[in-house]
């Protein structure tokens, strides 16, 4: 393939004169479609494919001429389409046009031997919209993914079938596709593919050319080595923006679109030891095998165990389809475990292969070792702020012209997003209505106000727990979403949670909370310092409810599986302690007793082993509670005065919580009952 060289948009347009464009059609799913092709002089043998999708309101024509991608095609000599959707609309979330994509692709190789391994999907707004589907949808089928001013409007979720490559351009000033949500899209895809989470910022970009209003941002290092990147243009509308004074978007697609191909398969790894996640894992070295679908060859292989403090690098020795990594002697604690450049017989290459690994052994107990960092009582200032802005708290609602709606820390009754109160007894009585309303989007924070309201974090894991509740039954029929992050006192994000769901619906009423969605959001901290944590809306008069707010320290790995089985354990011996002798035959004890029995004296590195234990246990105790003879029926103990749930971090959740949830009964005598059970 020839070097793309662009020495300026007339340059580009002088290939074009041999070139051939043509406006076909096809039937697809029974339906009458169009395309415009573009195929470049001595096009060779099996080219790459582009598709460009136009935005909403406009067609392929339009697409074409507002765009370089004709000449960037005669250029690179690749085969350039422009499709039509139908009323000038794309279908965005069903396979209408998904469809439409394929039969393109299909027919393309057919006519003109394009390749099947490099093809490349770019939309504009609708069109963006469109090519998110199709990155999520049918991802092996397509190299790359450049949409221009567009992203989901509803669910911003990413669940490719593979690590996918993502260029995002958009303009600050863009004010039908705001660029406030460009961020939250873009950070479910940078953990979708485990890029990065710390970027590399190109400011102008391109970087010889000082005067340009361009960012480039980019998150590296994602499995199989892909990246997302984000190209903004300062203060830049709703457009393609082919701008020579910034930079042309047609070629910075191109240019991000050729690194990627989907090529042969990679091999694929069947069998990890240790797994991912392991931990108490020896200092003084190991070995860490993968074995692999196909022989592979590690002669250009690499392997390092990696943390804030150290790089390990890893021998490396490959015989058949197994790939053996030997560990040297490290110092205590968390590593990330990266290998690459793994080829398969086949030609294929593994270009990024991850996974966590936990050095140094751990003690642990019957209790959980965490600390609370953070737990305000937002009721405490009721009679004072009344539904206002609690104190140490900020609220600002903001338009994408920059007219703001602010309201500071101690503000009463302010109306707008603001503090609720709700019945006591549910799973969380007091919390902030979350809602942009007629503004483009909401902020509620703490840490503002620095030093009088810090939330000072060292360096370390934490975990931040919160619930949510649709507010009415317009936000829930829509399954709004809010986003969540931490940032430092400066405003630098450390860690992103977005498009996170809700559920329940309070009817826009203050009666109990029940059923809510249960949030837990672990990130790290990389150095002490004041923190901020922020709540975020950008979804118009939807509203949700956020309380219940704790950040505690986040457990070990060791806590979480080794700490948490020992617990189990001792439950379940408990409870088979209390059973009576003349209970003991029936099918739950003798059930109970046999798996006290298979996991007495378990040691495992293995967070799988420690699972299933927990698993089988928890069952083999729901099913022999009602045997114990402590407080089998609850006539001994008269009236039960309270029923209250647990996480396993000790957490209060609602009674339809899923996951591993701890009960206990409270009764008028002073019993209690514990009962874990798995949802």
């Amino acid at each position: 393939m020839k070097k793309l060289l662009v020495a300026s948009v007339l340059a580009l347009a002088l290939a074009t004169a041999t070139a051939a464009t043509t406006r076909e059609k096809m039937t697809v799913d029974g339906i009458s479609r169009e395309i415009k092709v573009h195929v470049p002089d001595e096009l060779p043998a099996d080219a790459p494919l582009v598709i460009a999708c136009h935005g909403a309101n406009q067609d392929a024509n339009w697409h074409d001429s507002n765009s370089q991608w004709t000449a960037v095609s005669d250029t690179a000599k690749f085969v350039m389409v422009f499709p039509e959707g139908i009323d000038k609309y794309w279908d965005v979330s069903g396979n209408r046009d998904i469809n439409f994509i394929l039969a393109i692709i299909d027919k393309m190789h057919e006519e003109h031997g394009t390749s099947m391994s490099r093809v490349y999907l770019s939309g504009f707004s609708m069109g963006g919209m469109l090519t998110y589907h199709c990155a999520n949808r049918i991802p092996d089928r397509i190299a790359a993914f450049v949409p221009v001013s567009g992203y989901p409007m509803g669910d911003k979720s990413a669940y490719a079938s593979r690590p996918v490559p993502i260029m995002h351009v958009h303009g600050t000033g863009d004010d039908v596709c705001v660029f406030s949500g460009v961020q939250p899209t873009l950070d479910n895809w940078i953990k979708h593919n485990q890029c990065k989470t710390t970027p590399e910022v190109i400011k102008p970009y391109p970087a010889n050319k000082p005067g340009s209003g361009a960012t480039l941002t980019k998150w590296t290092d994602g499995l199989d080595g892909v990246e997302v990147q984000l190209l903004e243009f300062k203060d830049k509308g709703h457009w393609q923006s082919e701008d020579p004074n910034f930079c042309l978007t047609s070629i910075e697609a191109w240019n991000f679109m050729k690194r990627w191909s989907l090529g042969p398969d990679a091999p694929k790894v069947s069998a990890f030891e240790p797994e991912n996640g392991a931990f108490d894992l020896p200092l003084d070295g190991m070995q860490v095998t993968m074995t692999f679908d196909m022989e592979v060859d590690g002669s250009e292989a690499f392997a390092r165990l990696e943390n804030d403090d150290a790089t390990v690098n890893l021998g490396i020795s490959a015989a058949g389809n197994v790939l053996t990594l030997t560990v040297p002697a490290v110092e205590r604690g968390e590593y990330l475990l990266t290998v690459g450049n793994v080829k398969g017989e086949n030609g294929g290459v593994l270009k990024t292969y991850k996974a966590t690994y936990y050095f140094g052994e751990e003690e642990v107990g019957l209790e959980p070792s965490y600390e609370v960092i953070f737990h305000p009582d937002l009721r405490a200032e009721q009679s004072t702020v009344g539904e206002g802005i609690p104190t140490g708290w900020h609220r600002v609602n903001t338009r994408a012209n920059g007219e703001k709606d602010e309201q500071g820390s101690g503000s009463a009754n302010t109306g707008g997003a603001r503090m609720k109160y709700f019945e006591q007894g549910g799973d969380f009585a007091e919390g902030f209505y979350l809602s942009a309303r007629d503004y483009d989007k909401c902020e509620i924070t703490y840490g503002k106000y620095t030093p009088d309201y810090a939330l000072h974090l060292t360096k370390g894991k934490y975990v931040a727990t919160f619930n949510s509740a649709f507010w009415n039954e317009g936000s829930m029929s829509g399954d709004v979403k809010f986003d969540f992050a931490v940032k430092r006192a400066s405003g630098a994000v450390v860690a992103t949670f977005p498009s996170l769901p809700s559920s329940s619906n309070l009817n826009e009423g203050t009666g109990m909370i029940e059923g809510s969605t249960r949030h837990e959001c672990e990130f790290s901290v990389k150095a002490d310092g004041n923190y901020r944590i922020t709540w975020s809306m950008a979804q118009g008069w939807a509203a949700v409810i956020v309380g219940n707010l704790k950040i505690t320290t986040a457990m070990s790995q060791a806590e979480k599986y080794k700490g948490e089985f020992l617990r189990t354990y001792k439950q379940a011996q408990d409870l088979y302690a209390s059973i009576p002798e003349e209970s003991r035959s029936k099918p739950a004890a003798t059930n109970l007793n046999r798996a006290i029995n298979k996991y007495d004296g378990l040691v495992s590195n293995a967070p799988s082993v420690y699972t299933k234990a927990i698993t089988e246990l928890t069952k083999a105790i729901a099913r022999a509670s009602s045997l114990s003879g402590i407080d089998d029926v609850t006539a001994d103990h008269g009236e039960v005065i309270s029923v209250e749930h647990f996480n396993m971090l000790g957490q209060p959740v609602s009674a339809d919580a899923k996951g591993m949830t701890i009960t206990i009964i409270r009764y008028a005598d002073g019993a209690t009952k514990t009962v874990k059970s798995v949802k």
